[in-house]
């Protein structure tokens, strides 16, 4: 999963390097800034707020349009909680936990992190 800059249309301001809770964009030498794809989970906040917009998904990408917890499959350990960037996630342990869709980015973190396959995640 990644996004990509389009430098010849950034404007160097650095909000989007400020933005990435996942220090995926970086700046070099000459001013430009990248994104690295290892590092990028895909959640597009960069793209949605960046004012130039030089910022767009690499074709391959998908966008997350939803993500939920299967109440049936979530045993309450708090991965996916302990793992939440934009503290989205909700629960007590050993009950199954929510996702609140106000806070939630869409990143994916919790999925990457759920071991009961519980996280189900929807694409547009």
């Amino acid at each position: 999963m990644a996004y990509v800059i389009d430098k010849s249309l950034c404007a160097k301001c650095g909000y989007c390097q400020f933005l990435c809770m996942f220090d995926a964009i970086s700046k070099d030498n000459n001013d430009l800034y990248s994104i690295d794809p290892a590092k990028c989970t895909g959640c597009g906040c960069c793209a949605e707020q960046c004012m130039a917009l030089a910022i767009s998904p690499t074709p391959d990408q998908k966008i997350i349009k939803k993500i939920y917890i299967d109440s049936e499959k979530c045993i309450g350990c708090s991965l996916c909680q302990r793992s939440c960037v934009a503290n989205a996630i909700d629960g007590i342990i050993k009950h199954p936990y929510k996702i609140d869709e106000e806070k939630c980015i869409r990143c994916g973190v919790c999925y990457t992190k759920c071991k009961k396959d519980a996280i189900v995640i929807i694409y547009k």
